[in-house]
């Protein structure tokens, strides 16, 4: 035995036990619980403040005594016990079902065990059913009177004529102090005057006088008695007095006067307990229902009663069930339905009803009804949440605060291996590798403080040992009070996302190609050893910057295929040139970077730069060719001075484009003055951009005569810069610059438009002077450039030059890089009616058997033959050659350098037809152009102004 208060459901019992305990006339009332042991424990009491009030061991005893605690088999767990006299309970077991009826004619119940009965009843529906006791088994209708009790005390008196008591006698041993003025003797009309006999107990004796049998009530301060008197009469019939009978039935006036207060507290009672209650019809017809079954559905009274309770049935099947049921006497504990509330909305509700029947007619229905509604959303949440739960694509598990697991769902099998029975109830270190135990330590930590963890990313341990990487989300479980009573976590497979990624930081990271580090991951590398530089002043670290000499004739001449076998070979061999902490890197195209790391002094990153060179100059194997190709290599020194990795790149670059300037398949290391020169250059570079729209470019014209007659034939346009600081700068230190950056390309469109400008100029205003021939020379780039040929004919048609006016010269080198692809441009351009010459023929690479196949129409010599044609035989001979292969092919001549009155000629002898050269006249501005036009043939030329 034992006292518990309880925080749990109990609380909701304290209304019916205070309402019990008001109808047993403030009477002690209690909730007692059987374990499974026998003992009683206390769990509520109607005096919430003292629960010692109910003696749990009196009660304990009693039921021992009565044989209903049991040590075997079932029996009731919840008692209501109400104190009836001191050391006297009345104990009545808790359920959900009104009590059967007795049999008929025997009323086994008190009225205080009716109430108490009521009250089990009322505290069974508000426990939940797995808490419910079963009935007793007593069963019969509410008792309403008292039972009478076993010894009745009555007085019998008789009187005279004159109202005056001649005898008294009594069966019971209280008689005596019955109706004391009932003595022998004593006069009832004196008694009358005296006030202490009321008037009706004169008029029935003298109706008892006349004749007349009569029954009356005496009520005698808190005494009641049923009274009868009747005529005395003699032997002879004749009245001679009035014999009368008197019971005292006080304790029963008194129980009835109770039975009617318990009558009337048992209707508050029903009226307001929070359980719906409701007396149906044998049709279904609502006869009668308490304040909370309205409250419960939301309608008034006229509103509910009176109507069919199907009508309120969201499952009209299921009313139509019950009702069936009942019927057939069937007692109907803990039926599930679902109810239509006034507003619209739902109630579900736990019903139990019994019927009364009547001589084996069904009279009516009692039901009642226990609002499951919050029960049922949260469990219809619950199930939701939990099938949300089971069939989630992410591992759900549920663990305690000190991290053993308690829920387990599929997707976490399929995640981890394991199935719920296998690790339900062990510890989630199960799932971490070694080195992440302290990390789920540290997480369980955080639960137990309420900290909800960031989503973080970590590895997990398979069941078959394989890893796992998940993205983790862990957040405490709270209880009402806010409590931490355990943890979720939710963890999401995210292998194949880590493997992408990996992929491609890697491409991010690595040359397609080649699969060597690119650009990003040498600077990020070459980052890190400035800083380690800075923290160890003994640490030294180079770069080399590696660049093919010849890779771009490899791609044209033998294709990109070709181009991409160089490239993955030349990465191949840079790895076996390093040490495995070293780093080869490539940057774009055919450029390869190395970082030396932790190297003594520049030696080292020099015989590291002969190693390369010497590794990749051996031949490379391509479809039964080898490609021998060389490399320059710019070699840049770790120094306090840089503070940027891209400057330390940039400077081995400066030395490997000085190895190149310098014939390349060298190495340079880099030294300020190549910055300097660098600094010049990109300046000069800055300049010429905007040197055309400055308008400081200008076009010089060199004149082509006749050698025989000295008539001009034509003029070749020239282009000079003058530079507002540095004068006129000659196109070798200019020109080459502008191919590589491409400014040549507006450049070359611009010196196209402006010569044949001039040409027309000129042809208008010296008519005499015959067809003049204005010849512009191309660069590579405008040759690879698609739109040469609507430049070439926007700028004849703008200065309405005619096409064979203008010779497009072209060198030997350039013509003969690509002939396919230089052949389809010239035809394209003859077509146009465009004249075109090669240039500096003699000096590059063309194959006598290419040339017929040319559409050209002239060639240049160049003027180191001319030059040496008097002091070597052999350059004699060749210009001969050259003059008749050009005769014999159909091809105009055109001799560059002509100096000398004696070079002139011989060339006359050897049968060249046109020259220039300083003998003529030197390069001249536009205006002394025009003044040499208008000299007669056969005047002194030289005396022209040249540029």
């Amino acid at each position: 035995m034992s006292l518990t208060r309880s925080s749990g459901p109990e609380q909701r019992w304290q209304e019916v036990l205070r309402r019990v305990a008001i109808a047993l006339k403030g009477r002690d009332v209690g909730v007692c619980e059987a374990d499974a042991r026998g003992r009683m424990h206390l769990l509520a009491a109607s005096s919430a403040g003292d629960l010692g009030s109910v003696a749990v061991d009196e009660v304990e005893a009693t039921l021992r005594e009565l044989g209903e605690l049991r040590a075997t088999g079932p029996s009731p767990r919840l008692w209501v016990a109400g104190r009836l006299k001191p050391q006297h309970w009345c104990v009545t077991p808790v359920c959900s079902a009104l009590p059967q009826p007795p049999p008929a004619g025997v009323e086994r119940r008190s009225p205080e065990r009716l109430t108490l009965e009521l009250g089990g009843v009322c505290i069974g529906l508000i426990e939940a059913p797995g808490r419910e006791a079963t009935a007793s088994g007593a069963a019969g209708p509410q008792a309403l009177l008292a039972s009478i009790a076993e010894q009745v005390p009555a007085l019998l008196w008789t009187t005279d004529a004159a109202l005056r008591v001649t005898s008294r006698s009594g069966s019971g041993p209280k008689s005596l102090e019955l109706l004391p003025s009932r003595v022998v003797g004593a006069s009832l009309l004196e008694q009358y005057d005296q006030g202490e006999l009321p008037a009706e107990s004169v008029d029935v004796h003298r109706q008892a006088l006349a004749g007349k049998s009569v029954s009356y009530q005496i009520r005698l301060a808190d005494r009641y008695y049923d009274a009868r008197v009747k005529p005395l009469r003699n032997d002879g019939g004749a009245i001679v007095g009035v014999v009368g009978l008197a019971v005292d039935v006080s304790d029963r006036e008194r129980a009835l006067v109770q039975a009617r207060r318990s009558q009337r507290e048992l209707e508050d009672f029903v009226e307001h307990t929070p359980v719906g209650m409701r007396w149906t019809g044998p049709d279904g017809t609502i006869l009668r229902a308490n304040q909370a079954e309205l409250e419960m559905l939301g309608y008034r009274s006229e509103e509910y009663v009176g109507k069919n309770v199907a009508a309120f049935h969201v499952d009209a099947e299921v009313a139509a069930d019950t009702l069936r049921r009942l019927r057939a006497g069937e007692a109907l504990p803990n039926v599930e339905t679902r109810l239509r509330r006034r507003d619209g909305s739902i109630c579900y509700g736990l019903v139990s009803a019994s019927a009364r029947f009547d001589g084996g007619e069904f009279v009516h229905a009692r039901c009642l009804t226990r609002d499951i509604t919050e029960r049922k959303v949260a469990e219809l949440a619950l199930a939701q949440f939990k099938a949300m739960v089971e069939s989630a694509e992410d591992a759900v598990v549920g663990k305690t605060v000190d991290g053993i697991i308690t829920s387990w769902n599929p997707a976490a099998t399929r995640l981890y291996g394991y199935a719920a029975e296998e690790v339900i109830g062990k510890p989630i270190t199960l799932l971490a590798p070694p080195d992440r135990v302290d990390q789920v330590r540290g997480i369980l930590e955080r639960v137990q403080r309420g900290e909800r963890g960031e989503r973080e990313e970590t590895t997990r341990v398979r069941k078959d040992g394989t890893h796992v990487e998940v993205a983790l989300a862990v957040s405490p479980i709270l209880d009402p009070h806010g409590q931490v009573i355990g943890a979720t976590s939710i963890a999401h497979d995210i292998t194949e996302r880590k493997r992408v990624e990996q992929q491609l930081l890697h491409a991010a990271l690595h040359d397609a190609l080649t699969d060597l580090p690119n650009r990003a991951y040498l600077v990020e590398r070459v980052t890190q050893a400035q800083a380690r530089g800075r923290r160890d002043p003994d640490y030294r670290f180079a770069v080399l910057f590696i660049d093919s000499d010849k890779f771009k004739a490899v791609n044209d001449n033998l294709g990109h295929a070709a181009g991409d076998r160089l490239l993955t070979e030349f990465a191949g061999r840079l790895r076996t040139c390093v040490r495995p902490g070293d780093v080869v890197a490539r940057l774009g195209g055919d450029e390869f970077a190395v970082l030396l790391e932790d190297i003594v002094g520049p030696a080292d990153a020099e015989h590291a730069a002969r190693r390369i060179q010497d590794a990749l100059a051996a031949p490379v194997s391509f479809e039964g060719r080898e490609i021998v190709a060389t490399v320059s290599v710019g070699v840049a020194l770790s120094r306090p001075g840089y503070t940027e990795s891209q400057d330390l790149l940039h400077d081995a670059d400066l030395a490997m484009y000085h190895a190149k300037q310098q014939g390349g398949a060298r190495f340079r290391v880099f030294d300020v003055i190549m910055r300097e020169s660098a600094q010049a250059r990109a300046s000069m570079e800055a300049d010429l951009r905007n040197a055309l729209e400055r308008q400081e470019l200008r076009l010089v014209f060199h004149p082509i005569v006749e050698l025989h007659t000295g008539r001009v034939h034509g003029f070749e346009a020239l282009l000079r810069w003058h530079h507002p600081q540095r004068g006129v700068i000659p196109p070798l230190e200019f020109v080459p610059l502008a191919e590589e950056t491409g400014l040549i390309l507006p450049i070359g469109t611009w010196v196209i438009a402006e010569a044949c400008r001039h040409g027309r100029r000129w042809e208008d205003a010296f008519p005499a002077a015959g067809p003049l021939r204005i010849s512009v020379n191309v660069s590579a780039k405008q040759l690879e450039r698609e739109g040469l040929v609507d430049e070439v004919r926007a700028a004849l048609e703008e200065a309405g030059l005619a096409p064979s006016r203008l010779i497009l010269e072209i060198t030997e080198s350039m013509l003969m890089k690509n002939v396919d692809s230089s052949t389809a441009l010239l035809q394209q351009l003859r077509a146009l009616g465009v004249e075109l010459h090669m240039d500096d023929f003699g000096t590059g690479y063309s194959s006598l058997g290419q040339l017929p196949h040319l559409p050209i129409q002239g060639i240049k010599i160049h003027h180191m033959f001319i030059h040496r044609m008097g002091g070597r035989r052999t350059d004699l001979e060749i210009v001969r050659s050259v003059v008749e292969l050009a005769r014999t092919l159909g091809l105009g001549v055109i001799a560059e350098g002509v100096d000398t009155v004696a070079q002139r000629e011989r060339l006359i002898g050897l049968g060249c037809e046109f020259g220039q050269g300083s003998l003529f006249s030197e390069p001249l501005e536009p205006a002394a152009a025009s003044r040499f036009l208008a000299v007669p043939p056969g005047h002194d030329a030289l005396s022209s102004q040249p540029a």
